[in-house]
């Protein structure tokens, strides 16, 4: 897993006191770091001209615009433009949007000047625009405004931000696109990854995120603060895998899943179950179940209570409210409370459920020790946060902030710390013991009505076969996001959960 830092200039603050590093030596690398980008842009592009690409820009040198801030986000830029001015194979432009205000933008801005490179203003950004000259730039490169701004963009920022969206050119950010407004293809990030580039926002611009080190190791620089959040990487996830030569079905656990008044979605839980390990999958008729109107595959078993030989409950796919509900529920404490492994995951309409604080303190009261795995997106997570604190506001806005979302995820799991919460959202984040756990391989195919009961039949399936909670929610949200980019590289709007479950495990 790779650490993710919120307070970014803190642990640079730390770096530099610690290892003496001079603020002009972690800049100068930072610069580095962005010209092998760069160059590495200008390569891949020669490639593709000689591979006939018709998209490949056949020119020489190849026109680098460089737009600058006044801070150190805009230094990292003065410093970049003096490095890669006077190659033979680039020719570049350096904006300047205003008067560099820090110590050492000041200090790199003199650098690039007496290197021979002119600074343009922002009256020449408009003189470019008005002529179409912008259209000449092969690569941009935004170093207008970093992680250390907040608030809204100004308005001719703003503008400037757009106009640079608009062009053709391959498009790189230094350390974040500016106001998360400007839509890179690459984003270099100093030092370490920020909890900024993983909000929702992010996801959209961000582009592929590169991390340019300081100069020392990043095992060493990040050893000087706390990681906030983990970055879920493929080689973290435990795939139930089964090496057992001597298995049977049972060895594999036992999901049972409620099937309440929409029961296609537990089905497509319980099959999403099947498909990812579970030796035995058990549909739990409610009351006001409609599976009636359904072809289930004889795959899944159908019942009116809870298997004995049970090792994990699903509820709330598609359950309903009401009596039948409260019947169900009352089945699932019945089963938790004797349960030699209690194992649940709770989803969507539970999330809506006026008795959800008072579920959440039974299941705990019933087994402190229990596995319980809750799965909202971020309008359930509004619910579920505000019934547990009802005491505080919150909006679905602030939930697609990443700083925000950790802060509620934790605050959650340390009111119930048998809580693992799955926070779906463009990026997922979980909440486990006080620690976050980010995955950001999910994608836009996705987002097809379903695909929320596939994972949480997917979470249920490992914790049927005895994984730790922390160990089902990774494994499963990573894979289930590994699932959805298979599609077309996760643009293919024709995803369906059924298309969904067939590709797990492949």
């Amino acid at each position: 897993m790779k650490a993710i830092f919120t307070n970014s200039q803190d642990l640079e603050k730390s770096a530099k006191e610690k290892f003496l590093f001079p603020p002009f030596l972690m800049m100068e690398n930072a610069a580095a770091g962005m010209e092998a980008s760069v160059m590495e842009v200008l390569r891949q592009n020669e490639s593709a001209v000689n591979a006939g690409a018709k998209s490949a820009v056949n020119a020489r040198p190849c026109k680098i615009l460089i737009v600058c801030g006044s801070g150190n986000n805009g230094g990292d830029g003065y410093a970049l433009a003096r490095r890669i001015s006077g190659k033979a194979e680039v020719e570049c432009t350096l904006i300047a949007l205003s008067q560099p205000k820090t110590e050492e933008a000041i200090h790199q801005r003199q650098m690039a000047e007496a290197a021979g490179i002119s600074v343009l203003t922002e009256a020449d950004f408009w003189a470019l625009e008005k002529t179409e000259g912008l259209s000449d730039f092969s690569v941009i490169v935004d170093c207008i405004l970093g992680t250390g701004f907040t608030g809204q963009l100004r308005e001719n920022i703003a503008y400037i931000v757009e106009k640079l969206n608009e062009l053709p050119a391959y498009k790189i950010a230094c350390d974040i696109p500016t106001g998360l407004r400007f839509k890179a293809d690459t984003t270099i990030t100093m030092g370490c990854l920020k909890t900024a580039l993983f909000s929702d926002r992010a996801k959209a611009v961000c582009g592929k995120i590169i991390i340019a080190g300081l100069g020392i190791s990043r095992e060493k620089f990040e050893s000087c603060g706390n990681p906030d959040a983990f970055l879920i990487e493929e080689s973290d996830i435990k795939l139930p895998l089964r090496k057992n030569k001597a298995a049977h079905k049972g060895t594999f656990g036992h999901t049972a899943v409620f099937a309440g008044e929409k029961s296609g979605a537990g089905i497509l839980a319980a099959t999403a179950a099947l498909n990812f390990g579970s030796g035995l999958v058990t549909l739990v008729k409610s009351q006001n179940s409609n599976l009636a109107q359904f072809k289930i595959s004889p795959e899944l078993m159908i019942s009116d209570q809870i298997p004995a030989n049970t090792s994990c409950v699903l509820i709330g796919s598609g359950l309903g409210f009401g009596a039948a509900a409260d019947k169900a529920l009352q089945k699932v404490f019945d089963w938790y409370k004797n349960a030699k492994s209690a194992a649940c995951v709770l989803d969507a309409d539970l999330f809506s459920n006026k008795k959800l604080f008072e579920i959440l303190q039974t299941l705990s009261a019933l087994q402190p020790q229990g596995k319980i795995i809750l799965t909202p997106h971020l309008k359930e997570l509004k619910n579920l946060y505000q019934a547990i604190f009802p005491e505080k506001e919150i909006s679905v806005e602030e939930l697609t902030f990443a700083e925000r979302r950790i802060e509620i995820g934790k605050e959650i799991t340390a009111k119930f710390p048998n809580l693992t919460v799955i926070m779906k959202s463009a990026n997922t984040f979980i909440a486990n013991g006080g620690q976050t756990y980010i995955c950001d391989r999910g994608t836009q195919s996705l987002a097809k009505a379903g695909s929320g009961d596939v994972l949480a039949g997917m979470a249920a399936a490992l914790l049927a076969q005895g994984y730790t909670a922390l160990d089902a929610a990774i494994t499963a949200v990573y894979a289930h996001a590994l699932a959805g980019s298979s599609f077309a590289n996760g643009e293919d709007w024709g995803l369906t959960a059924e298309k969904l479950i067939n590709r797990l495990g492949k």
